[in-house]
């Protein structure tokens, strides 16, 4: 069974839980989690999934259980739960999550957009500061 098919069986199970997948010397997960993986470390989402080394474990569940979000693990097919909170903030930090991905995109593009007006024309940079300042 693929990493991505383990990890959408055991996350129907546990769907307000970061499921994390062991595959190797590696962890990953994916969809939703790899939002909050990303959010929490700066993990780089590739191909809808984050993946981080066996090493780091103890503190990606030392940061979740410090923002109250459950965690589990998978390993072999057998699901271990790390961390299960009665007030888990699951939800709410994806959702904080989504909207940063999404503010960090609006502004990655707005750079770019800033960046091709100057390089076309210098005094773009004045008419641009000015009009930041304003806001």
């Amino acid at each position: 069974m693929k990493t991505v098919d383990k990890y959408i069986k055991f996350k129907e199970m546990y769907p307000d839980y970061v499921v994390l997948i062991k595959s190797g010397n590696f962890y990953y997960s994916f969809e939703d989690d790899a939002y909050l993986l990303n959010y929490f470390f700066g993990y780089q989402i590739r191909e809808n999934k984050v993946g981080f080394p066996m090493n780091a474990k103890a503190k990606v569940k030392s940061v979740l259980n410090r923002h109250n979000v459950n965690l589990i693990e998978i390993i072999d097919d057998c699901a271990y739960v790390l961390e299960t909170k009665n007030d888990n903030t699951y939800k709410t930090k994806l959702t904080e999550a989504k909207s940063s991905i999404l503010i960090s995109n609006m502004l990655n593009n707005l750079m770019s957009a800033i960046e091709i007006k100057v390089k076309k024309e210098q005094a773009n940079y004045r008419l641009i500061k000015d009009f930041v300042d304003e806001l």
